[in-house]
């Protein structure tokens, strides 16, 4: 099995890139890829360790698109698989998407703390983070930890709404790339753009949102995902039938737009219960993607 969709302490996972490669070759995946959101900086270890290894280590990146709610684009993810990391066009836009981030993040914390009253401040999250790349995951455990009253009778899923596109407490970006230009940025990098768990979008019509990200240029699509421990779908009577229906969906879809097929579980060190190589993604995915 490989699992092509993991996140590190260098983003918002728990584990180090490291760590992440000895994990995954004590469970016997042949292949990983490093997918942190909106930063490449764990990528060297996470390669350095691979190679010592015997597993494949894919250089990977999880990109946030600009939304656009007029094509449903909301809160829409690209991964990169197989970047060269270094490339110039790449490491620039990535100054400026972490630049969006943290901005955001920022102002985010401080729009809990003056117009809600938490007990939240941007410092303090960032030092729970413990990288340069601050996420959403990182807010709610402050907003846990430090007003308990306030939470109570919230469930984590709650806040994370609060605090994401649509909720009250929501701040956008200042810069963030859009779909083509993640796609662009991705090529230039010698990457293959993937749209990441496709299922978790809500849109009108499946089939069609994934025909205009073909057009727009990318080449992949996630298929293996555990669609029943995330959100939208985790704790609600839809859970099995993400688990079932969801990938084959996206299967055959991937079939009849020629797509590079995909998958991986989003570990992000235990979070969420979702453990590494969950997804079961085949080895079968693995030649089209190094070959490609």
């Amino acid at each position: 099995m490989i699992d092509l969709h993991l996140h590190s302490n260098c983003s918002d996972g728990s584990d180090s890139p490291s760590e992440l490669v000895d994990k995954a070759e004590a469970l016997n995946l042949k292949a990983i890829a490093l997918t942190d959101h909106d930063t490449v900086d764990g990528l060297d270890e996470f390669l350095s360790a691979g190679e010592s290894k015997q597993i494949i280590a894919i250089p990977g990146i999880e990109l946030s698109i600009k939304h656009e709610p007029y094509r449903e684009i909301n809160d829409v993810h690209i991964v990169g698989l197989n970047i060269d990391h270094r490339c110039n066009p790449l490491v620039n836009t990535l100054k400026l998407q972490m630049e969006g981030r943290l901005h955001q993040k920022e102002a985010i914390c401080n729009r809990l703390r003056n117009e809600f009253d938490y007990n939240i401040t941007y410092e303090e999250v960032k030092a729970i983070a413990k990288s340069n790349s601050v996420g959403r995951p990182h807010i709610v455990e402050v907003m846990i930890k430090n007003n308990s009253e306030k939470v109570k009778n919230k469930t984590k899923d709650q806040l994370f709404k609060m605090i994401s596109l649509g909720g009250i407490a929501y701040v956008d970006r200042e810069f963030e790339v859009t779909l083509e230009q993640a796609i662009e940025v991705i090529k230039k990098a010698k990457g293959i753009p993937i749209l990441a768990h496709p299922g978790v979008y809500e849109v009108s019509d499946r089939e069609q949102f994934v025909k205009m990200c073909t057009d727009a240029g990318i080449e992949g699509i996630e298929i293996e995902y555990p669609y029943d421990m995330n959100r939208p779908y985790y704790e609600t009577v839809k859970e099995e039938w993400a688990r079932t229906h969801l990938p084959d969906f996206y299967r055959k879809l991937a079939e009849k737009y020629r797509l590079i097929k995909s998958g991986g579980s989003d570990y992000h060190g235990g979070k969420k219960n979702i453990k590494l190589g969950q997804a079961n993604v085949p080895d079968e995915y693995l030649l089209d993607i190094i070959s490609f």
